[in-house]
Formats: C-alpha cells, sequence, structure tokens
C-alpha cells in the first residue's frame, strides 16, 4: 500500500555532503538496518540543523522497496532521516 498525499509544503536544500573517500555507515541492501545505522550516523556527526536528512545510497535494496523513512520522524534528531537506493 502506497502513502501519499498533497502536502503543499516547499522543500529548502540546506546542505549536501559527499561521501568521496569511504562510506561513513555499511551501505547495505536492508533498508531497515541502513536507515538505523543512518539515523545513528545523523545523530552523532551531523551537526548542522536540519528537519530532515536523506541519503542517496546507489544500492538497490531488497523488499522491493526505492527508499524508507521513519512515519512521523521530520524535526526528529533520531528519526528525522530517510534513505534512498
Amino acid at each position: 500500500q502506497i502513502y501519499k498525499e498533497q502536502l503543499n509544503t516547499r522543500v529548502v536544500l540546506v546542505a549536501v555532503e559527499t561521501w568521496t573517500e569511504k562510506d561513513h555507515i555499511n551501505i547495505h541492501p536492508d533498508p531497515l538496518q541502513m536507515l538505523h545505522d543512518f539515523s545513528k550516523y545523523r545523530q552523532h556527526y551531523i551537526k548542522q540543523h536540519a528537519d530532515a536528512v536523506h541519503l542517496l545510497s546507489n544500492v538497490t535494496f531488497h523488499y522491493k522497496r526505492s527508499s524508507l523513512s521513519y512515519f512521523g520522524g521530520v524535526c526528529s534528531v533520531t528519526r528525522g532521516v530517510g534513505v534512498n537506493e
């Protein structure tokens, strides 16, 4: 089931971080594991304020998902993250 609703919001890009030397978390085809790992990374290493942060991974996820995030997590340091293929 896909949940989509028009929100009438504006998205502002605050910063871009590019990992060129190495991955700072384990890049994994399990989107739940990668979401958990990226949440921990955000809590410890991303100091700039943002309501949500997203990781574009360039890996194909299992379970026929192209992205994953926590429901209701925006504005939370621990849950305001998402991961994409």
